[in-house]
């Protein structure tokens, strides 16, 4: 789930930042955290094994998993995601969009990730599983840890079939993000 994902507007935090229509993991991003802004790595490592990169984490066991015991809340700013639904040996890239520009996220020293959940009925076909997002007046009580994994920004998500140029990191431009038929 959410392997990757787009950054190409203003960003809403004030943090420079590289544009990037396919971003991965362990690039900079910015975040919000509480009392602040910052860019950090999108990989996550618990205290106790530096080796372990964690780029999401289900938002219903993130109390539960000793990796994520001392991480702290923060928001991750964005302008879309990829998912790709398998299809027999093929995996089939999809680009997905919402009205919401805000992941809720983890973070510790080390970097980021992104908390997810289970699929909203209308992109569960693509994954399963999808971000959790959030509206703008959202994201102080998020920080502050109020719970809001069932926002209703998770509904307003559309999405459509990309090219499978996506599938290579290296590919990074606006095209990746254009329906294809």
């Amino acid at each position: 789930m959410c392997g990757r994902f787009v950054l190409y507007s203003e960003n809403p935090f004030g943090l420079r930042y590289k544009i990037s229509y396919n971003i991965s993991p362990s690039q900079l991003i910015p975040i919000k955290i509480k009392g602040g802004f910052k860019l950090l790595k999108w990989s996550f490592s618990p205290t106790w094994n530096k080796d372990l990169n964690l780029i999401n984490c289900r938002f219903e066991t993130m109390n539960e998993k000793p990796s994520y015991k001392n991480a702290k809340r923060c928001v991750i700013f964005h302008n879309g995601w990829y998912e790709w639904k398998k299809n027999n040996s093929e995996k089939i890239p999809y680009y997905h969009h919402s009205e919401s520009n805000f992941f809720a996220g983890l973070y510790n020293d080390s970097g980021c990730l992104i908390l997810t959940r289970n699929a909203t009925h209308r992109i569960k076909k693509i994954h399963h599983r999808q971000p959790v997002l959030l509206w703008p007046n959202e994201l102080l009580r998020y920080l502050d840890g109020e719970n809001i994994f069932d926002s209703d920004a998770n509904i307003k998500v559309n999405y459509h079939l990309v090219s499978k140029c996506v599938n290579n990191p290296l590919n990074n431009n606006s095209s990746l993000i254009e329906e294809v038929t």
